[in-house]
């Protein structure tokens, strides 16, 4: 049996087939639906060769287009900004249709081993559940069985809240962001967590123009783990015609 090690980089590796000099890649932008899907990302298809990093890629369905690297695979994708290093999803793991819309885990635990951060341009959303005593002030009751409670935060941004000030022991604080403010009454805390929130990656390669610009295509190597340009003479480091 391998170590637990080397099977969380399989499993982080999986599907990355080793693409041969020269070879069409198939790794020019796709849509999934009305979503326009580019390097970083890219579709996951049998007998296709990596189009980008193994975090990046996108499982595609009749309901969008999901992380394949998310828990569940339930983080959808809405919108990609490029230009920001940024995207817009929306995380079905939350059981917003079950009548109780308290989420028992913080949102960061979902996307896992990933490159992303949720950025600090969301607002935040406070929830207690499995209260035994009184929650703080400004926390609203919801109707659920394990006493459960949902704070606005104000117009905190995501990340404002550090410690657990206030909160009884026997509560269980989960913090989920959204992309707008909720009302002084947290009346509309299930549109705002149904509306999704921003992620966001870094420290990515930028050879992606250079490689474009020089009529090559954007996809991950032979090994699956780094940027190549696949030109119509081979597979290069960053742009066609460079050996």
């Amino acid at each position: 049996m391998l170590p637990p090690l080397l099977l969380l980089l399989a499993f982080f590796l999986q599907g990355a087939a080793a693409a041969s000099p020269g070879q069409p890649s198939s790794c020019l932008p796709k849509k999934c639906g009305s979503l326009n899907i580019s390097y970083p990302f890219w579709l996951d298809e049998p007998g296709q060769p990596p189009c980008g990093p193994p975090a990046f890629q996108l499982k595609c369905n009749s309901s969008g287009a999901f992380l394949s690297r998310s828990i569940y695979q339930a983080y959808r994708m809405v919108s990609i900004f490029l230009d920001n290093s940024s995207f817009h999803v929306i995380d079905d793991n939350l059981p917003l249709a079950n009548g109780c819309p308290a989420p028992n885990f913080n949102i960061s635990l979902g996307i896992g081993l990933g490159p992303f951060v949720i950025s600090r341009s969301n607002y935040e959303l406070l929830f207690l559940t499995s209260c035994k005593e009184p929650p703080p002030n400004g926390f609203h009751r919801l109707p659920c069985r394990n006493l459960s409670f949902v704070s606005d935060g104000g117009e905190a941004k995501y990340g404002s809240y550090h410690g657990q000030d206030g909160i009884p022991p026997s509560c269980v604080l989960s913090v989920v962001p959204t992309l707008g403010a909720s009302d002084r009454n947290g009346n509309d805390h299930v549109a705002k967590m149904k509306n999704g929130f921003l992620l966001q990656w870094e420290g990515l390669p930028t050879d992606c123009p250079k490689c474009m610009a020089s009529g090559g295509e954007c996809m991950y190597g032979d090994t699956g783990l780094a940027f190549a340009c696949n030109c119509s003479d081979g597979v290069h480091h960053e742009k066609c015609g460079v050996v």
